[in-house]
């Protein structure tokens, strides 16, 4: 008897022993099974026309995920789409729960500090929207511009020069025997009048003449006169027609003080202008700026050039032009966690190089932002 309990002793503990043999197999096998699969990577994305936005069958597109589709496919990077808000996704780089960001995501000394950035991608400056109307031509606001560089007073002192000359011109002639200043006073007057105008323009159609010596004198001091005058007229319009082109001109960010300026909130831009020390009106979308600008509630929208020139020939056909600012300089890149293996990102980097020195690079970004809009 005591014998049988052994034996059922022993056989128990064998069966325990196979038992546990089987759930140590299992437990290796189950990472061994995906041990040749490496893990996905989460991919941070959102909203932010046209570096990435959802079409109609709620696919991701945009210049940022066409880049990165192509760069993750040639190096066959397994990854998943993590919608995350604009405001977070840094955040959630940083805390690891995103392996890569990608977007509309400038490269920032702030985020610097937080993450790693891949090779830029693309480089373009800020830019500013405008109505067309505001920069179109109008001949009231081209005499304006005008005459408040000095020309009016050129012109001035010129007409009363004319006819100061034209009235002692006709009272030296008008007594003078067949000649052309002769008559009623009126009439000897408006020629001299004539005589007066088409020589200081270098004109000299010779219909009308001085027969006196004295008369002839007075026209010859006239006709130095009208040379210098007409030099300095000619330079004069010239020299403002340029200064009033370039003072409409906007080509640093402290030149947008005289307009009532609207931004994203939260935007580089927004950095951009306030360093600057120009004042601003935020807006939580581009989109809804420029509908602002359209209505006349602001007078420019800023933005990177990128974004507001596809939304502006989405959107604004027609009614703004997109105007960059040369002083700003935009750089957009992918961002990684912090520890993000170096030879994955150097992949990536190489990656991204070849893309960009690719023939044909500028016309597929200029496939998705649209040709400049002016």
């Amino acid at each position: 008897m005591r014998s049988d309990k052994r034996t059922q002793k022993v056989q128990t503990l064998v069966a325990m022993s196979w038992i546990y043999r089987i759930v140590a197999l299992l437990l290796l096998a189950a990472p061994l099974s995906h041990a040749g699969q490496p893990a996905k990577l989460r991919v941070g994305i959102f909203d932010r026309p046209p570096f990435a936005m959802k079409d109609a069958d709620a696919r991701w597109t945009g210049l940022a995920v066409d880049v990165w589709e192509r760069v993750s496919g040639e190096l066959g990077l397994p990854y998943e789409y993590v919608e995350t808000p604009l405001d977070r996704v840094i955040e959630e780089t940083v805390a690891g729960r995103l392996d890569l960001t990608m977007g509309e995501l400038g490269v920032s000394t702030d985020r610097a500090r937080l993450v790693d950035f891949s090779q830029p991608y693309l480089a373009m400056p800020s830019a500013v929207a405008l109505l067309k109307s505001s920069r179109g031509p109008h001949w009231l606001g081209f005499m304006r511009d005008v005459l408040t560089h000095g020309v009016g007073s050129i012109l001035a002192v010129l007409l009363l020069t004319l006819l100061l000359f034209s009235v002692l011109l006709w009272l030296v002639e008008r007594r003078v025997e067949h000649t052309h200043f002769g008559g009623h006073p009126w009439r000897g007057f408006g020629s001299a009048l004539w005589f007066a105008a088409v020589t200081m323009t270098t004109v000299g159609y010779g219909d009308k003449t001085p027969q006196s010596t004295a008369g002839r004198a007075v026209a010859f001091l006239w006709m130095f006169f009208g040379v210098v005058s007409i030099s300095v007229f000619t330079g004069a319009i010239a020299s403002s027609i340029a200064l009033s082109s370039l003072e409409g001109r906007i080509t640093r960010t402290s030149d947008l003080a005289k307009y009532r300026v609207g931004v994203l909130d939260g935007s580089q831009a927004q950095r951009i202008l306030g360093n600057s020390g120009v004042s601003s009106r935020t807006f939580t979308t581009a989109e809804e700026g420029l509908r602002a600008l359209e209505a006349g509630q602001i007078t420019a929208f800023v933005d990177n050039e990128a974004s507001l020139r596809y939304l502006v020939n989405r959107d604004h056909p027609g009614t703004m032009l997109v105007e960059p600012l040369p002083t700003t300089h935009l750089t957009y890149a992918f961002a990684v966690r912090p520890a993000f293996p170096a030879e994955e990102l150097r992949a990536i980097d190489i990656a991204l190089i070849d893309q960009v020195m690719r023939p044909g690079w500028e016309q597929q970004v200029e496939r998705w932002i649209g040709p400049p809009a002016r």
